[in-house]
């Protein structure tokens, strides 16, 4: 039986190429977005393209309780999973000039939202017996940038839920990764003032993923930063 990997944020970016290299490497998929059109056309090409089993799970992950009812239905049909993959997010400028709306809602889905993944696949990881969380954060959740600091606070926020999450579920077989990439060359990443060739590409952030699910049962990576080489002048913004 192949393993099931279930990927949020599927239908672009950092998401779209994840679900592709999970795909090439004989994993059945979940993919969950927002856009169900999208997701349905990017699970018929890689069904096409890998042979893979593919389902879409079409909810706002910002509807924490929508999106819990229809995943948990979702790997219920399936009957296992292996892999789940935070990769949905987003991104607004500002620090002290962030609106109240845009921190509400960068915490909302960058935060309360993986949260809420992670509770609702749990049980079922922790039944795989070798099992792994990957939650897409960014370089900001670690350094400090002038620009935009409602955006690290949400991703300084995910990297210690992350990495204390690791800790508790390790003992049920479930190992957790954080992310943390520099600039992914993505559409999150307009205004960053970077060409597409100096910023991190997005199979690089699968590449990273692979590497980390190679490791031997003993190896644990519970937080990996992915930089990217600096450019004088440019306003870096994270992933």
């Amino acid at each position: 039986m192949s393993r099931v990997a279930l990927v949020t944020g599927a239908s672009r970016g950092i998401g779209r190429e994840i679900a592709r290299s999970f795909a090439s490497r004989g994993f059945d998929l979940i993919l969950v977005a927002r856009d169900g059109a999208k997701l349905a056309e990017r699970a018929e090409m890689l069904r096409r393209e890998h042979g893979t089993t593919v389902s879409v799970v079409a909810v706002d992950l910002c509807d924490l309780g929508a999106s819990r009812g229809a995943v948990q239905a979702e790997i219920s049909r399936r009957g296992r999973l292996d892999v789940l993959v935070n990769s949905a997010g987003m991104f607004r400028f500002g620090t002290s000039g962030v609106t109240m709306d845009d921190l509400d809602s960068m915490l909302t889905t960058n935060v309360k939202a993986v949260h809420n993944m992670c509770a609702t696949c749990a049980d079922a990881l922790a039944e795989s017996g070798s099992a792994h969380i990957i939650n897409i954060a960014s370089v900001t959740g670690v350094e400090p940038f002038a620009a935009v600091g409602g955006y690290a606070a949400s991703k300084h926020a995910l990297v210690g839920y992350g990495r204390s999450l690791a800790r508790e579920l390790l003992p049920r077989g479930i190992k957790v990764t954080t992310l943390c990439p520099d600039v992914v060359d993505t559409d999150m990443a307009a205004g960053s003032g970077l060409r597409p060739e100096q910023m991190i590409a997005t199979t690089d952030i699968s590449r990273a993923i692979e590497f980390v699910l190679s490791l031997s049962t003993a190896a644990l990576v519970d937080l990996l930063v992915i930089g990217c080489k600096p450019v004088a002048g440019s306003a870096r913004t994270g992933s």
